[in-house]
């Protein structure tokens, strides 16, 4: 066996390093070539480490160009979604059991277990087919609420975890690696819901039936591994979302070490064929630095982040954002001054501490103090009620009503007006009855100041657009719009209007060459394809346009 210095060809002494991961050397640049399609897997510019307050996590060892590809890794396991929202549910829509393409309950059926399948050509793994095959009666015959609710995802994603340990057991293994956080769950709601959605249902369903009649398949499925899983899932779980739309969950030894921070530096894609995932430099990484994703919601306010990471993730987090009450000058938690309502005060409520779900908000040009209590309750009675009109389709003056309302108690940045005024930039132009044409030249440019807000709060949150790009290319696809309209309405000024709608558009192209390709954001990328070609047919007509307006005149 050759020495690390040796080629891996020939076994030769070698001084070419492997420019990317440092670790392999070759005699010359062909053997390396030859080399590559073993080496690939295991090419890494990033390190593991682990220190007691952050766990396990990935360093970088070297410089890291923005876009470079970090890491390819295959799934320890994929499956069907681990919670459904309410929608899902009533949706009532079926996975294949095989595929996960959405089907018919009924339809087609798998012959041995008769869980619903794609297509009579579909199959699913033989192991996973013999348990299911176990449940007393056909899915066909359970109440299909039930069905849904109990099987369709959270359960079957356990069931696939526990099958490793007798279908790959370095996979199962590694699993076992992965943080549970069981203490933390230990008689929370997480835990309770678990124990009726999977643990009482796989084991009165399947598993005591298996270890009747194979006592020896699987060396253990009790309850408390079946919590344990559970909580694997809840801490590590990775959303795939298919071309189809539909959303699998899926867990990778690697990828899920990888740090949370509420302004990440690095961006992964999925394989919709082989579901591996691969982890790409966000930005320009330096040596040393760590490979930061984020697990939460980045539009969301400081308070309901570290609530959403504390309840699902089991920790507070800890990084320069959420330090900083103002939130890098975006103040998109801040709250309008909750003072007197008969003294006029200009400043912002901000939380004394940000990382104190309990603390104390100060005004910053006033001595006022608010009590968190009170601002709990203000916030959960905004969300019902922004949630609740952005439920419907909302009209442009239901947008304005509420915005104007809301703009009295919050900032004019903070999350939820920014979500009422990404909506508005959209029906400013598309709603029936206010097409850009009709827009008065008021209406005109309060929508491109709309815009420039929104836009600079996302520059400010995610400057390289990690995970912001869908956002921020439906404002700079509206920003052309509104500079496109003016142009057609200040002859004098169209040309440098236009060029200027042309700048933004191409933006957008960049931002979106992030993004990878769903359904959304392949309709969004044709739709900015569109818009690209007839900005740059507005440009070469304009002089023929301007010669037959001045002959008119």
């Amino acid at each position: 066996m050759g020495s690390s210095a040796d080629c891996p060809v020939c076994g030769m002494a070698a001084s070419q390093a492997c420019s990317r991961c440092k670790m392999v050397r070759y005699c010359d640049q062909e053997h390396q070539k030859q080399h590559w399609p073993q080496h690939k897997r295991s090419c890494r510019p990033f390190r593991e480490k682990q220190d007691a307050q952050l766990g396990r996590f990935l360093m970088a060892t070297q410089d890291i160009a923005a876009r470079q590809v970090v890491f390819i890794e295959e799934p320890l396991v994929v499956g069907p979604k681990w919670h459904l929202s309410d929608a899902e549910k009533e949706a009532s829509i079926f996975l294949c059991v095989g595929c996960y393409t959405p089907c018919r309950l009924g339809k087609y059926q798998c012959r041995r277990c008769l869980w619903p399948i794609c297509s009579s050509g579909c199959a699913h793994e033989a192991l996973e087919c013999s348990v299911l095959s176990l449940g007393s009666g056909s899915p066909a015959r359970v109440d299909i609420r039930t069905l849904n609710d109990y099987f369709r995802g959270d359960a079957l994603l356990v069931l696939k975890c526990l099958l490793l340990q007798r279908q790959c057991p370095a996979k199962w293994a590694s699993l076992l690696e992965m943080q549970s956080h069981e203490e933390e769950r230990m008689g929370t709601e997480l835990h309770e819901e678990a124990e009726k959605r999977v643990v009482s249902y796989l084991q009165q369903r399947f598993l005591r039936r298996l270890k009747q009649t194979k006592p020896n398949l699987l060396h253990d499925c009790g309850p408390e591994l079946l919590h344990r899983l559970c909580g694997i899932i809840e801490t590590n779980f990775m959303v795939i979302e298919l071309p189809s739309g539909v959303e699998l969950s899926g867990l990778f030894r690697q990828a899920c070490m990888m740090e949370h921070a509420c302004q990440p530096n690095c961006d992964f894609q999925f394989d919709p064929k082989t579901q591996q995932i691969t982890v790409r430099a966000g930005c320009d990484l330096r040596k040393g630095d760590h490979l930061r994703i984020t697990y939460t919601n980045i539009l969301w306010g400081t308070q309901l982040r570290q609530y959403h990471l504390r309840l699902t993730k089991h920790f507070s987090c800890r990084c320069s954002r959420c330090l900083d009450p103002t939130e890098y000058g975006t103040y998109i938690s801040a709250l309008a001054c909750l003072g007197d309502v008969n003294q006029t005060c200009v400043g912002r409520h901000l939380p004394v501490d940000p990382l104190d779900e309990n603390t104390q908000w100060k005004c910053d040009s006033c001595p006022m103090l608010v009590d968190g209590t009170y601002v709990a309750e203000l916030q959960t009675h905004i969300t019902e009620e922004v949630d609740g009109l952005m439920a419907g389709c909302p009209s442009a003056n239901q947008v304005e009503l509420l915005l104007a309302r809301l703009s009295q108690m919050l900032h004019p940045n903070h999350f939820h007006t920014f979500n009422l005024k990404h909506t508005l930039i959209q029906l400013y132009g598309n709603e029936a009855g206010l097409e850009l044409s009709g827009l008065s030249n008021v209406q005109l440019d309060r929508k491109l100041r709309l815009c420039d807000e929104l836009y600079n709060v996302c520059r400010r949150l995610d400057p390289h657009s990690i995970k912001l790009a869908i956002y921020v290319t439906v404002i700079l696809i509206e920003i052309a719009h509104t500079l496109e309209e003016q142009a057609r309405r200040r002859s004098g000024e169209g040309k440098m209007l236009l060029e200027l709608a042309q700048v933004r558009l191409k933006e957008a192209e960049v931002v979106m060459n992030k993004e990878q390709d769903s359904v959304a954001c392949k309709k969004l990328k044709d739709k900015l394809q569109k818009e690209i070609f007839e900005c740059e047919k507005q440009i070469m007509i304009l002089p023929y346009n301007q010669k037959r307006d001045n002959g008119k005149k």
